[in-house]
């Protein structure tokens, strides 16, 4: 059964603001790696979504690094997967959002 993603705001944003910054500060390139590497994991997330480490502040989420840097957050309940936020890990951890 397939399973249906659903793309908050807030994880939108962050999405826009981290692609703008790779534009701006690296290439065009690493900018499209970036976003292949979203696109991977949200597959993966949507193919395995129990394989997530849970939050210990908030229960039914989750979390799955993109990269050593980021990490998606996200909630499951039977067919609708609800991706949170992609949060900065080099950010505080006490603004951790979940």
């Amino acid at each position: 059964m397939e399973k249906q993603i659903v793309l908050t705001r807030r994880f939108r944003a962050s999405t826009v603001s981290i692609y703008q910054y790779l534009l701006k500060n690296f290439s065009d390139k690493t900018a499209r790696q970036f976003l292949q590497k979203l696109e991977a994991r949200i597959e993966f997330i949507a193919s395995h979504p129990e394989a997530g480490k849970a939050s210990f502040r908030r229960e039914n989420v989750r979390s799955v690094l993109l990269t050593p840097h980021n990490q998606i957050f996200y909630r499951y309940n039977g067919n609708k997967i609800e991706i949170l936020c992609l949060f900065d890990m080099r950010k505080n951890p006490k603004k951790r959002p979940y």
